[in-house]
């Protein structure tokens, strides 16, 4: 698929052509290219409140725990377990003391070290077979992780224009008293496009246009 080609012909201010919300080789590129190398909003701290908490959080086939670790910070871990890969924790959420591999029992504090494996080789070095770390960041009361290794290097300018926007809100410091996950049934980009227009609000979201002032 020529998907520069496809790029190449778009013409601003009109949709993309239907194999950019259609075809699976695109949707595979935009999960490298834009899912797999920028930040992404995935948690806030106020379900994670005290330590041992953690959250699971998808992305394509790149699964992270978000924990609040022992030291009250929050960490990110890739959720694979570094002997044989498997799965470290498979709820959505909940609260661990440490981290145990549920095939052969590799044990990992909440910061991702490692401190039990079971019949290991004389000399085997802990220190190098800890949990991988994701980069994460948390920007007043909202985590944000990235899955390269070199993440975007201006989230602090980013955060410096929408701190002061949310800082009023104290969001670190909430509780959650109800959370409802609603899964779209379409691609990203068409979810997106239709969030940042508002055409169809007045019909749809009569609710939503009361509380805006009148434009």
């Amino acid at each position: 698929m020529d998907i520069e080609g496809m790029v190449a012909r778009r013409v601003p201010g009109y949709s993309l052509e239907s194999a950019f919300y259609t075809s699976a080789e695109v949707y595979a590129l935009d999960l490298e290219v834009i899912f797999g190398r920028h930040w992404l909003f995935c948690a806030t701290e106020a379900e994670i409140p005290e330590p041992g908490d953690f959250v699971t959080v998808e992305v394509g086939s790149t699964s992270v725990i978000i924990v609040r670790d022992d030291d009250e910070g929050v960490s990110a871990l890739l959720n694979v377990c570094r002997h044989r890969g498997s799965r470290i924790v498979d709820d959505p959420c909940g609260a661990v003391g440490n981290f145990v591999c549920p095939y052969h029992q590799w044990t990992y504090r909440t910061d991702g070290s490692l401190i039990f494996a079971e019949s290991s080789q004389p000399g085997f070095d802990r220190s190098a077979f800890g949990l991988r770390r994701v980069p994460v960041r948390s920007l007043a009361g909202l985590v944000f992780v990235c899955l390269s290794d070199e993440p975007p290097v201006d989230f602090d300018e980013v955060a410096g224009v929408l701190e002061p926007y949310l800082a009023p809100y104290r969001l670190a410091g909430l509780k959650v008293a109800h959370q409802t996950d609603l899964m779209e049934a379409g691609n990203w980009k068409l979810v997106m496009e239709n969030n940042r227009e508002c055409l169809h609000c007045d019909a749809g979201h009569p609710e939503l246009t009361s509380a805006y002032f009148p434009f």
